[in-house]
């Protein structure tokens, strides 16, 4: 059955997000509320780089935890264990209730984003969930449980449905909230292998929920929207269990958010699946538990991953683990291109003519490997597929046979063939590791580069090759060969025409022209990135 939609509920759908803030808000209250002196100076703090003029930021979706704990008076689910949620309850502050009339004072849009199976550690240790105590049975465990943990919500089982739509059908009639979000990238939601054979059921909770929604919407009469995070492709979906192509043909949800912290996002096929109805897609960017290699990456690589979402059809972006202030506590993270990420990301135009980096995607980490496997160390996640980047091509191996090129695709949304006179320079960089030259001493070697990310013992670094590997390596670009690159820091540098470039995805080989005579192991490739700078205008 496919729910009607009113014609009001259809213009809240299509209401201009350019940027959707994912907030997730327990954590700065957690680390940082003493500092502001009172609740008023808190919430305000919250919304600093919303505040900002030029800010993009049209839909702030917040959310209030791992989803078996609340941060106001449950009838179901126990309050955080925690002296500050506590004497808030004492006194009547509904710390809930404030942050929604700030967004709406503010005029922007406000959702409740509800984690579907959270880890229940949201202020630090795992809390012991009354609900998961009493029906064990109603569990199921993965490899990066530990021995204090509950485990994860079986959505196989109808009393789990029950019980989850009563917290959620609490929240939707508490708070006057625009919609819900259910975020199916912060958990799994079955056994690792039973997935697909038990989508019914999940859509059927699906179902149940969007009916309630628009229950409670006919009853305060306006519109209440859903929307589900998912992984970036639909494979991904399938693996995780989520037949989204039913959710859309039977118009249960209003929006896709797509993945987490993928560069690439197949909004095209979900375009194709969604043709015909009003839903909306958002792609998303998590730079916390961030792209392998690229945590805090800098503003020229949102900027060359946003143009690449709109060229594609985005609807808008979302954004996930950003700063939200210079002084949030989102510790080591690059708040300045954050900040100027929300002025500039939403937007096509605001994006033309600016420097931007496109990157080729690096599959795993960002978590720590008991959840998913670094790519040095990899192994095929059998859990979930949200998160991992499993299919991502990077790290690839050089082939020690000169007829063989290993063959890259990168996505380059700028028409810089067209813009040739306005760019001043373009190049394709590439990162490379040679177990070959480990054991060399540091001088034979090219120089170490180290990136930020989480998950690795310490940051990330490379294996350098040994110098003089820039006569060695040939890149083509789109069967085109580039000239000897020179050495920068360690990376390779190809100088390239922008008349070389087609809009969209182009085609790189590269290939080792002189392999090493007995050689016991390939040279990687760890980044290929396509670097545009523009003369200023």
């Amino acid at each position: 059955m496919t729910p009607q939609l009113s014609q009001a509920h259809i213009a809240a759908v299509n209401r201009n997000r350019r940027i959707v803030l994912n907030f997730d808000v327990t954590y700065p209250i957690n680390i940082s509320f003493d500092a502001h002196g009172s609740v008023d100076a808190f919430v305000a703090h919250l919304f600093t780089f919303a505040d900002d003029a030029g800010s993009q930021i049209d839909s702030i979706w917040w959310n209030w935890g791992e989803g078996n704990q609340a941060p106001y008076p449950s009838e179901f689910l126990p309050l955080y264990d925690h002296p500050l949620y506590r004497q808030w309850v004492e006194v009547g502050v509904d710390i809930v209730q404030i942050v929604l009339e700030a967004t709406r004072q503010r005029g922007l849009e406000a959702f409740f984003s509800h984690r579907m199976n959270g880890s229940d550690n949201d202020l630090g240790p795992f809390a012991r969930i009354p609900m998961k105590v009493q029906h064990p049975d109603w569990m199921f465990r993965t490899p990066w449980c530990t021995h204090e943990d509950n485990g994860y919500w079986n959505f196989a089982l109808e009393e789990v449905h029950e019980y989850v739509l009563r917290n959620l059908r609490e929240v939707a009639e508490r708070y006057d909230f625009d919609g819900i979000e259910l975020d199916f990238a912060r958990g799994v939601v079955f056994p690792a292998g039973q997935g697909w054979l038990n989508r019914d059921k999940l859509t059927q909770f699906i179902r149940e929920l969007r009916l309630m929604l628009l229950e409670i919407e006919r009853r305060r009469e306006r519109p209440f929207l859903l929307a589900a995070r998912v992984p970036e492709n639909l494979v991904g979906c399938h693996f995780d269990a989520l037949d989204v192509e039913t959710w859309a043909r039977q118009q249960l949800v209003d929006i896709f958010t797509l993945g987490v912290r993928s560069f690439d996002v197949d909004i095209v096929a979900f375009r194709q699946i969604t043709v015909g109805t009003p839903i909306k897609l958002y792609p998303s960017i998590d730079d916390h538990h961030a792209s392998d290699g690229y945590q805090n990456p800098g503003i020229e690589v949102f900027r060359g991953m946003a143009a690449n979402w709109w060229h594609q059809g985005a609807d808008g972006i979302q954004t996930f683990n950003f700063n939200y202030a210079p002084d949030a506590p989102y510790k080591g993270q690059d708040w300045q291109s954050h900040q100027l990420a929300y002025h500039e990301i939403g937007s096509p135009e605001t994006l033309q003519g600016k420097h931007k980096v496109f990157v080729v995607q690096r599959r795993g980490g960002g978590h720590g490997p008991r959840v998913i496997p670094n790519p040095e160390d990899w192994s095929t996640p059998r859990h979930s597929y949200a998160n991992s980047n499993m299919l991502a091509p990077l790290p690839a191996k050089l082939a020690n046979n000169d007829k063989v090129d290993t063959l890259l695709t990168v996505v380059v949304a700028d028409d810089v063939a067209a813009e040739a006179d306005r760019v001043e320079r373009i190049a394709i960089r590439l990162l490379l590791s040679d177990p070959e030259a480990e054991d060399l001493p540091a001088d034979q070697r090219l120089q170490v580069v180290t990136v930020a990310t989480i998950g690795h013992p310490g940051n990330l670094q490379n294996i350098p090759a040994a110098k003089g590997i820039e006569a060695q390596i040939e890149v083509r670009l789109n069967n085109v060969p580039l000239g000897r690159p020179t050495v920068d820091g360690g990376w390779l540098v190809f100088e390239a025409a922008p008349n070389l470039f087609a809009v969209g995805e182009n085609l790189v080989g590269v290939r080792a022209t002189q392999p090493p005579a007995g050689a016991q192991h390939e040279i990687w490739i760890e980044k290929l990135e396509v670097h545009v700078a523009y003369q200023r205008r």
